[in-house]
């Protein structure tokens, strides 16, 4: 066989489990249509998430009493700045795994058998293959010439009026971003209220402030048609017809298969996904799936976790994955972020009563801790300032089986907004 394993995809999950094959001396080959790091690095969490930044820092001194500011925003500067940035993390990445004896090949990588992969007119063998070929946008029907992801966060001018079809997570960090950068925001959603994924009263704290920053939320209406001329027309049924010079469409994400050849494999699928079992490995032995295509939930950290079992398992560590703490993160305003199973017995306190969050001038928002009867620590939803950065210390807490009394008995710094998890964890009488 020429390689060990064979990378179709150097997505979040194909790299990271490809450094980890490599760092253990495997032959490792990576095949990548587009760019390396794929969606996530190039075109979605990374650069969303420093557009965020961009808007939350202005809004942060807008809001702060006392402050009154002028500013103008450079796109074109700042979308020079972005795309050094994106080149910085997933050059490093790709140097790394060349400096590791990684062969990349650039194209559209296909399995023809079990042990073949083609790339460029070109065959290779392995003993393994890792299909990490992601997620593409879900596009309706007679809806065209709108924005997706890859778009929305190309812009080189912060949209006047600005339409965004879809209330998930997506849609609504865009346009939490977008209004405080100065757009007028519609937001608009089949569902009876945003974010329908997520825990309602988690939900509820984004939209009230949502809200409060003048988004129009619709909620139970559907988008019947996009026309484009100059501008664009959104047709909304019982509704009156908004004109806006961007629409953004974001319903959802996919799994992207094309041109991967499982089909002709009989490798069995999950509805839209590749199927795997807990080792990550598809319906045939040597042939693994990680990441988006391979189910939900679609996050690059969950793909960072197949990929490392996946390699685990070629390597022959008898490696399984366990789900139950996986770290969701929401980059709103409050931001949210949650972990674990829910259950009916928790405890709740208000962003309110945390000093530093105040010292932000933050208040909304709470602390919510799940735990069984005994105090077992099931799982949390935070809806805080920066919670994305401390609620990985419930997942772990989760992961060790650890109680209410351990978290409590933590000592956390103070003035900090993680101290609300301890607060949070004091047992009630």
């Amino acid at each position: 066989m020429d390689y060990d394993a064979a990378f179709i995809g150097a997505g979040a999950g194909g790299y990271y489990s490809a450094l980890h094959l490599l760092k253990n001396k495997k032959k490792v080959l990576i095949i990548e249509k587009e760019k390396f790091g794929g969606e996530c690095l190039n075109y979605g969490c990374i650069p969303s998430k420093a557009l965020i930044e961009l808007s939350e820092n202005i809004n942060y001194l807008q809001d702060m009493p006392g402050i009154s500011m002028q500013y103008k925003i450079d796109m074109k500067e700042w979308q020079k700045w972005k795309e050094s940035m994106i080149s910085r993390i997933t050059g490093g990445a790709e140097k790394l795994c060349l400096s590791l004896g990684a062969r990349i090949i650039y194209g559209t990588g296909s399995i023809k058998d079990k042990n073949t992969v083609t790339v460029n007119g070109n065959e290779y063998t392995a003993e393994n293959i890792i299909i990490d070929t992601g997620s593409v946008p879900v596009k309706v029907k007679g809806i065209d010439d709108v924005y997706y992801n890859r778009e929305i966060l190309a812009i080189e001018k912060i949209p006047k009026k600005l339409v965004i079809i879809g209330g998930g997570y997506i849609g609504i960090e865009m346009g939490t971003a977008f209004r405080k950068l100065g757009s007028e925001v519609y937001i608009i959603e089949m569902k009876d209220r945003i974010l329908p994924e997520i825990e309602e009263d988690l939900a509820n704290e984004v939209d009230r402030k949502l809200r409060k920053l003048d988004v129009h939320i619709m909620t139970n209406s559907k988008v019947l048609s996009v026309k484009k001329d100059n501008t664009y027309n959104v047709s909304i049924e019982g509704k009156d017809d908004i004109v806006a010079d961007t629409v953004l469409m974001s319903v959802g994400r996919i799994p992207y298969i094309e041109g991967t050849g499982i089909e002709k494999l009989g490798i069995e699928m999950d509805g839209r996904f590749i199927k795997t079992d807990l080792h990550k490995k598809t319906s045939i032995e040597n042939i693994y799936a990680i990441g988006d295509v391979s189910g939900a939930p679609m996050l690059a950290h969950k793909a960072f976790y197949d990929g490392y079992v996946a390699a685990e398992n070629i390597m022959g560590n008898d490696t399984i994955v366990d789900y139950r703490a996986m770290p969701f993160v929401v980059y709103t305003d409050p931001e949210i972020a949650f972990t674990g199973k829910t259950g009916n017995k928790y405890n709740k306190v208000p962003v309110m009563a945390n000093p530093r969050a105040l010292t932000m001038n933050q208040k909304d928002g709470f602390f919510k801790l799940y735990y069984d009867d005994d105090g077992t620590i099931t799982g949390a939803g935070v809806a805080a300032p920066r919670s994305s950065e401390f609620i990985t210390e419930i997942s772990m807490a989760v992961e060790a089986g650890l109680s209410i009394d351990d978290l409590f008995l933590t000592v956390h710094p103070h003035p900090t907004v993680s101290e609300g998890l301890k607060d949070v964890a004091e047992r009630k009488n």
